[in-house]
């Protein structure tokens, strides 16, 4: 399990972090020529929101299921499962074909007939959740990604921006939901590391001003949901 810890930054401070790390930090090789790339997650959730009530009362031990394809790209998607303890994550993933994606945003079983495969994989552990606790896709989430990565400790830094929620229904055919959850021009910074941070990494991220947060992309869009503000 990896180190995750989350920043809610304003412009002022991405511009002094980004100009710092870049002097020894190599740029993520999925970045386009802006040194950005947009991602596309679709969440599961309970009927009773449970996800979103274990992240609010900060339960130790809790998994997000998530279908995540990138830069408007459907027909490569991955079904994920993050697991998270602490400040510490794990991440578990499989390709989906295109007819298992179409059934799961159908909220449909991919095995009716077959049952389980028996693989024990990601999907047939969704594929239970959804039969014992009715999780069904609940709710899209968009934005654009600017990663560095340092390899000592696998350092990855991240500069999520443009975060914006939007239906389930049709998104497949949708290029982008607007507008931006955040603050203007405010972004989510994530640090993810193994063992530990490097101490020049440290001092940098110190040096900013940051306050560290659960800045859950998933949990605020679907609060956004629940208040009526995402249709």
């Amino acid at each position: 399990m990896r180190h995750e810890l989350k920043y809610v930054i304003t412009p002022i401070q991405y511009h002094l972090l980004k100009g710092r790390l870049q002097a020894f930090m190599k740029r993520d090789g999925h970045a386009g020529e802006d040194g950005n790339y947009f991602i596309r997650s679709i969440y599961f959730e309970t009927p009773g929101a449970d996800t979103l009530a274990e992240k609010e009362n900060g339960v130790d031990n809790r998994k997000k299921y998530r279908i995540r394809y990138y830069e408007n790209n459907p027909k490569k998607s991955f079904l994920e499962c993050k697991s998270k303890k602490g400040t510490r994550i794990s991440k578990s993933t499989y390709e989906l074909t295109e007819e298992e994606r179409d059934l799961l945003l159908d909220g449909k079983d991919p095995f009716p007939e077959n049952g389980l495969c028996g693989d024990g994989n990601v999907l047939e552990e969704l594929v239970m959740q959804m039969k014992a606790r009715r999780f069904a896709p609940a709710i899209v989430v968009d934005y654009l990604r600017e990663a560095y990565v340092y390899d000592v400790s696998n350092v990855r830094i991240t500069f999520d921006k443009e975060l914006a929620g939007g239906s389930v229904e049709n998104c497949l055919q949708k290029k982008r939901f607007l507008p931006n959850i955040l603050a203007s021009g405010d972004m989510i910074l994530e640090v993810k590391y193994d063992d530990y941070l490097p101490a020049h990494i440290g001092e940098i991220l110190s040096g900013v001003g940051l306050t560290q947060v659960a800045a859950s992309k998933f949990g605020m869009c679907m609060k956004k949901k629940l208040e009526g503000q995402i249709v």
